[in-house]
């Protein structure tokens, strides 16, 4: 078992995954979870341990290389947005993205202005553990867990469902029952493995049958070697 942990700042939650596939959502955060405390150095991944990490099951280096691309590419498009009364600022997560395709290897860099979003991290951060994240089937799932990961300590999130349909990047045309159907219930089915008890409630708004937001009750499941060790009394002693 994988038992690596992913940890970074909670802003990196704001920002959608747009477009991502839960394989190449598997590869980024495995990439995120070699990165942390690593500052701007560039870091060496061969193609076998970035496999491993990510869970990654399909053998042929062609779609290992495509996959990895695709990654990129769409790294390309999470945009940190700065802006004051004068500037607007856009910066990416990772620079200096290399794939060696004869010698199968990546190399990849962290931009030195936001280097602090995976180093150094003392607060306002989320972490979980990357074999629970990739064991995860659905994309929808695999966001949804990442944002429990960070309001756990309440065991309670809130969103509204425009912000919620940002954050997973769901289909505009998506109604309520398709939402109910290809969103909430594969989240509900794959997130009680690692959350219990784990509800999620839909409130309306105060006019009208529309649904304003989600609400989200749930306990972390405790691993069988935190739970508390209760000393065997040995009555053959006496």
């Amino acid at each position: 078992m994988n038992e690596l942990t992913v940890k970074y700042k909670n802003e990196l939650n704001t920002i959608p995954m747009r477009k991502f596939n839960a394989k190449e959502m598997d590869l980024f955060f495995s990439i995120c979870a070699k990165m942390k405390n690593k500052s701007t150095n560039t870091v060496r991944f061969e193609f076998e341990d970035l496999r491993g990490l990510s869970d990654y099951k399909m053998t042929a280096t062609n779609h290992f290389v495509k996959d990895l691309d695709n990654v990129y590419t769409k790294m390309l498009g999470l945009n940190y947005r700065e802006e004051d009364d004068t500037k607007i600022k856009r910066f990416v997560l990772f620079t200096d993205f290399e794939i060696d395709k004869e010698e199968k290897y990546v190399e990849i860099s962290v931009n030195q202005k936001l280097e602090y979003i995976l180093n150094q991290l003392s607060s306002e951060f989320t972490q979980f553990e990357l074999q629970e994240f990739t064991s995860l089937s659905s994309s929808y799932s695999k966001t949804m867990y990442r944002l429990l990961k960070q309001f756990k300590s309440t065991g309670f999130y809130t969103v509204k469902m425009d912000e919620f349909r940002e954050l997973l990047d769901i289909p505009n045309s998506y109604k309520m029952g398709n939402i109910d159907q290809q969103i909430l219930n594969p989240i509900r089915k794959e997130l009680s493995q690692y959350f219990e008890p784990f509800k999620i409630k839909k409130i309306k708004a105060k006019k009208g049958n529309r649904i304003d937001r989600l609400e989200f009750l749930f306990q972390e499941k405790q691993h069988e070697e935190e739970l508390p060790r209760i000393p065997m009394y040995n009555w053959l002693k006496n």
